[in-house]
């Protein structure tokens, strides 16, 4: 009678698939036969998998994390080797194997965990332990965490699911880490002379790897009842040692806590008892948590630990086991069920073996296809969260309307009373390279889709009895790439760039470690030699430090002649939740000089005595005013521009050095090809001596000084005070090391004057012909920097007015008056500017310019900038040529700034002050995109001329507004002819030519005279 009834129900149930089309059995168990990976024969039967975390142990190290350096203690739990680890004797009964107790049966210690899980899964221990079962994202030494293991059960003709290490045993792969299925071997696994089970060791191996442990995880579904469809009771059974603690939906079921040989313990839904038992006496000695011995251990039920039958009965539960081996005895391990299974579609997130782990949220959309073969969203559909530890996060979790959930690295989703078709499973987060993979039970099924994106799965008709799994697995991997910075400095201040904004996605998962000279090893697995956070690392030119965002802050130390290299370094774990494995990845910074670089008058010490570091300074020097500090910015643009200078209206930066001591000296040495030295005049100050000498080293490194030039400078200015101006040039040098030295004598005269102002310096081309294909060439290329020259404009300015019939071109620049009263009174152009200020500069007022046209200019080519001041510190407009165009600049800073402008297509630029106030043009920085052996110049030709005529009829193409503007009283700068120059009478070189003479021999020259 019975089977036939057993027949109705099965052809009962088919035909109630087949309508409704909707498998009834369900997720989370899969299907292999047959399989072997090893020497042993395969369990010939029907192999059913659940998914665990496995865990391996080194006693030692695991221990010491555990005693964080205190020493052992009663209140701690350890792993131990049985008897012979004599310290675990005074640690309580937790600790000692049952053979301590002089006992003829097992000893069980319970209480030593909670009898709840956190929320997220989490087993609570009531002793101390370095994190036995802690998160597998939590790097703990002396653990090893294997995730996603597919655990092997067989499973019988009347639905029992059994794994019993008398009859069958397994191997984890250690090199396989997480994601491995587990073969079930035939037979008994016996290491050297110890049974039975040790997953941890190869056949063969006659070592026990003891000291290991399981997380398992096994969903099931329940009627109220407790039995399953043919009215048998529903029941799990397990037999073995060491500590075991079963739970049901975060609820402590057995205690089997303890370091003892096999003992038992089962629970029956139906009745709902729970027992423990001993397989020789039946007679368990118990120990409590407060170490109370007891005669027996007392059974329960479900109820009484708060296991609501009814509760059970709404949805998926989870069973889940957490197993110790703990004495280094021997190993038993059997577990019996047959909790029902149900059909399902599982979805698995996990993180590549060399991805930083992160636990951000990974969207997905579950879809599915419709009778036209277009997919449409799965909404509001019904699934179970599993979090990382195997444990049921929730089991009322609904997709949105658009068939959305989030998944986290190690979590996974079931999925079940899915309708027959065709599924799309889509990850919608980026930045990561996806690997698919799908199974239906132990077989390989669906394909990859969507550009990498998706993958899809077919889910059949279920026709056997047996619940099927389909699993879909979604691994995200991404490198940890750190991409180089180059920061080009134009001052000689501090700078600070954060060099993790240009780094890949998956880098910010990572923390800053430390940084480094750029030529310490770049080693994946340690950071041996760098320097922690905040702490300063000497690199050639400068020294450098990281903060934890990534933040360099570089302070160079020395005239920069060379590419400073480090090498910062980042720390992160890898692994799919799991973080065991600390890995390291590097970038580099470079930190290079400009095509030019302003040095502080304070760059460096007043006790220095090192002139390739700063200024040496001898006699009597003092400081005037403050220095304003700051940093420079660190974009790779604008080169000789910053905003910490725009607002300058006195001494740059807020100081200057100064001397009135006769013979006081300022000594320094550069790199380059060309320097100036930027001063304070008025009518106080006298004047200088200042030679240039040239440095060389030999093969043996022995140095030679050889003097080139002496020149004498007086900087008086009759009727007013000005700043910043570059008073002192040495220029047209070959690439090399100099050595300026600059004393203060007094004039020879009743005038008395003998004050002396540094305020600046400024090297160009420090790092000469660059390699393109090199770190700076690069660099400059990018800024649109490569191949600069600086061209002075006053070098070889012409009077308009005495080549105003030009039919050829003139090799200079033009003077350009508009203005109605004309200044100076010696000519009526080219003595204005002659007799108008310092001879490095020119001075304009309103109405008043320079023109020039560039020998050699190519538009796609070339970029060309000016440098602009305002010596009076008030606001200047200055109208200027912007191709077919003209644009306006407002500034108002005494500092040397340079700004980018557009010539017309055949080259030519007009520059003019639209204001009353004064403007100050110095030099022409051209650059070019190529490598090219062009040097341009400065020319004047007749087409200029024309140009210059229609110049004021230009529309205005955009206003490049630039307010820096800081109110400063007027002044009038005159610089007298220098005289009583006895120390430079003899040097042809430095005899001092008056721009006068040159128009006059440039004309005789074209004319032929």
């Amino acid at each position: 009678m019975k089977k036939i009834i057993n027949k109705f129900l099965a052809i009962t149930m088919a035909l109630l698939i087949a309508l409704a089309v909707i498998p009834f059995y369900g997720v989370s168990v899969s299907h292999a036969t047959k399989v072997n990976n090893s020497s042993n024969k395969s369990a010939d039967n029907d192999v059913k998998y659940f998914s665990t975390t496995m865990y391996n142990f080194n006693k030692g190290l695991f221990n010491n994390a555990t005693d964080e350096g205190k020493g052992k203690s009663e209140n701690n739990f350890y792993f131990v080797n049985e008897n012979t680890d004599s310290w675990a004797q005074g640690t309580g009964a937790l600790n000692r194997a049952n053979t301590s107790f002089a006992y003829t049966y097992n000893v069980l210690v319970q209480g030593i965990v909670k009898n709840r899980l956190t929320n997220d899964g989490k087993l609570q221990f009531n002793y101390k332990n370095a994190g036995v079962f802690e998160s597998p994202e939590k790097q703990i030494s002396g653990r090893e965490v294997y995730q996603n293991v597919q655990f092997p059960f067989v499973k019988d003709a009347n639905g029992y699911y059994e794994f019993n290490s008398s009859k069958n045993h397994v191997h984890v792969d250690k090199s396989k880490k997480n994601g491995q299925t587990l073969t079930l071997e035939s037979g008994k696994q016996t290491v050297g002379s110890v049974s039975s089970f040790f997953p941890f060791n190869a056949d063969g191996n006659y070592s026990p790897d003891y000291h290991f442990g399981m997380n398992m995880s096994i969903p099931f579904y329940i009627n109220e009842n407790g039995k399953d469809e043919n009215n048998n009771p529903i029941k799990f059974e397990f037999s073995g040692d060491d500590d075991v603690w079963v739970f049901i939906n975060g609820k402590l079921v057995l205690d089997l806590g303890g370091i003892h040989g096999a003992i038992d313990g089962s629970i029956d839904f139906s009745t709902g008892e729970v027992k423990y038992g001993f397989n020789k006496t039946n007679n368990v000695k118990v120990i409590k948590a407060g170490q109370t011995t007891q005669t027996d251990a007392t059974s329960t039920t479900l109820q009484k630990l708060g296991i609501d039958m009814a509760e059970l009965a709404k949805g998926e539960n989870n069973l889940q086991i957490f197993y110790l081996e703990r004495g280094a005895g021997e190993s038993n391990c059997k577990i019996k069920f047959n909790l029902q299974q149900r059909d399902s579609l599982e979805v698995n997130k996990t993180l590549g073996a060399t991805t930083p782990y992160t636990d951000n949220n990974f969207e997905f959309q579950l879809l599915k296809q419709n009778q036209n073969g277009q997919y449409e969203p799965v909404g509001n559909k019904a699934y179970t969260l599993y979090t990382a530890n195997n444990s049921i996060e929730s089991n009322n979790y609904k997709t949105d309307k658009n068939g959305k959930f989030h998944l986290k690295a190690g979590q996974r989703v079931n999925f079940t009373s899915n309708q027959i078709g065709k599924y799309k499973v889509v990850e919608l987060t980026g930045g990561y390279e996806k690997t698919w993979s799908g199974r239906k039970e132990s077989i390989a099924t669906g394909n990859i889709s969507d550009n990498k994106n998706a993958y899809e799965i077919q889910i059949s008709e279920n026709d056997t009895k047996t619940a099927t799994r389909y699993t879909v697995n979604c691994i995200n991997s991404a490198d940890v790439t750190l991409n180089d910075d180059t920061i080009v400095l134009d001052y000689g201040k501090t700078v600070r760039h954060n060099v993790r904004t240009n780094d890949n996605t998956s880098s910010q998962n990572a923390s800053v470690y430390g940084i480094g000279s750029g030529d310490l090893a770049k080693n994946v697995e340690s950071a041996n030699g760098y320097s922690k956070l905040d702490t300063d690392v000497d690199l050639h030119n400068g020294k450098i430090k990281i903060d934890e965002d990534g933040v360099v802050e570089y302070t160079p130390t020395r005239f920069m002649n060379s590419v400073d290299k480090a090498n910062y370094v980042v720390s992160y774990q890898v692994g799919n939740g799991n973080r065991q494995d600390t890995r390291y990845a590097y970038g580099t910074v470079n930190v290079l000089p400009a095509t030019s670089v302003y040095y502080e008058d304070d760059f460096g010490t007043e006790d220095n005595t090192d002139s390739t570091v700063g200024i040496v300074w001898t006699g009597s020097w003092k400081k005037d005013g403050t220095s304003q500090g700051g940093n420079q910015g660190s974009e790779n643009s604008k080169y000789g521009w910053d905003e910490s200078y725009k607002g300058d209206t006195g001494y740059s930066n807020g100081s200057a050095h100064y001397t009135d001591e006769r013979m006081a000296s300022a000594t320094f040495r550069f790199t380059g090809t060309e320097v100036d030295v930027y001063s304070r005049t008025n009518g106080n100050v006298g004047k200088i001596i200042a030679r240039l000498k040239k440095v060389e080293k030999n093969s043996d490194g022995k140095e030679t000084i050889k003097n080139l030039l002496t020149r004498s400078i007086d900087n008086l200015s009759v009727s007013g005070d000005y700043y910043q101006i570059p008073t002192l040039n040495f220029g047209d040098l070959e690439y090399g090391t100099y050595e300026v030295s600059i004393q203060v004598v007094p004039v020879v005269s009743g005038e008395k004057r003998g004050l002396y102002y540094l305020d600046g310096i400024r090297v160009y081309n420090p790092l000469g012909n660059v390699d393109a294909n090199s770190v700076a060439g690069k660099a400059y290329s990018e800024a649109g920097e490569s191949n600069a020259q600086y061209i002075s404009v006053r070098k070889d300015l012409l009077d308009s007015t005495k080549v105003n019939d030009l039919e050829s071109s003139i090799k200079g620049s033009l003077f350009i008056d508009k203005s109605e009263n004309k200044v100076g009174d010696k000519t009526e152009d080219i003595g204005t500017y002659k007799d108008y200020g310092p001879k490095n500069e020119v001075y304009v007022k309103e109405k008043q310019g320079v023109a020039f046209k560039i020998k050699e200019y190519d538009s796609d080519n070339n970029k060309v900038f000016i440098g602009l001041k305002s010596p009076q510190g008030k606001d200047v407009r200055v109208k200027v040529t912007s191709g077919e165009h003209i644009q306006y600049i407002n500034l108002s800073s005494a500092a040397d700034l340079y700004y980018e402008i557009t010539p017309n297509e055949d080259g030519n630029v007009v520059i003019e002050n639209m204001t009353d106030n004064l403007l100050s043009i110095t030099k022409v920085r051209i650059t070019s995109k190529n490598a090219t052996t062009i040097k341009n110049s400065l020319i004047s030709t007749p087409e200029l001329m024309s140009y210059v005529e229609k110049f004021d009829s230009l529309s205005v193409k955009q206003d490049n507004d630039k307010d820096d503007s800081i109110g400063k009283d007027d002044i009038d700068i005159e610089n007298p002819e220098d005289k009583n120059d006895p120390e430079d009478k003899n040097d042809e070189a430095v005899k001092p030519v008056s721009i006068w003479q040159k128009i006059i021999e440039s004309i005789k020259i074209w004319f032929g005279k």
